[in-house]
């Protein structure tokens, strides 16, 4: 009798044992799952904190710029810090000769950053039959910086800044191409600019001229992992 009492006993205790080991168990978990909720969302915190970061790697550069390039009374002259731009084009003829506005058709920026996308967004009136010659240059084609020889005569020299990308768009759409290093580039709708030894600036190519009615914009921004991120344009006067 006694043998039977003791292993009830013993079978009362080992059950209270294991009930306070499976509570023990179930906080424990519950900690566990607690802690790992947290630690996800610190771990969103820290990729937001990283992108946004990421976005404003470049600021400081763009700061001395800036400080450097200031914006005067001219026109607006100077360097601007932007997260996005746009170049603008159109004419329109009449029975007198032609009423045009040549507005923009060519940009200088600055890429803060290396391996950026330039994001292009183009439209074209009249679609389909008018061709714009989009045309991205390395540096400052105005300067002709980083520029090649591509004509030499007796009293003057022609310069030209290395052409990375271009294409004769006829369609509204969206173009994309990657930038290499950071730096100066030049983006125009008029085919590569080139730069002689007297100063003159020379565009390749002007846009629509049998048209009546010629339109065409190009808004761009600079993308980094497909977000927007902020970047200098150089502004000037003519």
């Amino acid at each position: 009798m006694r043998r039977v009492s003791w292993w009830k006993g013993f079978v009362v205790i080992l059950s209270i044992g294991i009930l306070v080991i499976s509570g023990l168990y179930v906080g424990v978990l519950n900690r566990l799952q607690e802690q790992q909720v947290e630690l996800e969302r610190l771990r969103e915190e820290l990729e937001s904190l990283k992108a946004g970061y990421d976005r404003l790697a470049g600021l400081p550069e763009l700061v001395n710029l800036s400080i450097r390039n200031p914006v005067t009374h001219l026109y607006g002259s100077g360097l601007y810090i932007v997260s996005g731009y746009g170049l603008n084009y159109w004419h329109l003829l009449s029975d007198s000769g032609i009423d045009r506005s040549i507005h923009g058709f060519y940009t200088v920026f600055y890429a803060p950053l290396d391996n950026l996308t330039l994001k292009m967004y183009l439209f074209v009136y009249p679609a389909g039959v008018m061709q714009v010659p989009l045309t991205l240059q390395m540096g400052n084609a105005l300067r002709g910086e980083s520029g090649i020889v591509v004509e030499k005569r007796l009293n003057y020299t022609v310069w030209q800044s290395p052409v990375i990308w271009s294409v004769n768009a006829t369609e509204n759409r969206a173009y994309e191409v990657t930038l290499p290093t950071r730096g100066w580039y030049t983006l125009s709708m008029t085919g590569p600019i080139q730069r002689t030894s007297s100063g003159s600036v020379i565009y390749r190519c002007m846009i629509g001229g049998r048209f009546v009615h010629v339109r065409s914009w190009v808004d761009f921004q600079l993308l980094k992992d497909g977000k927007p991120i902020l970047f200098a344009v150089l502004r000037r006067y003519g």
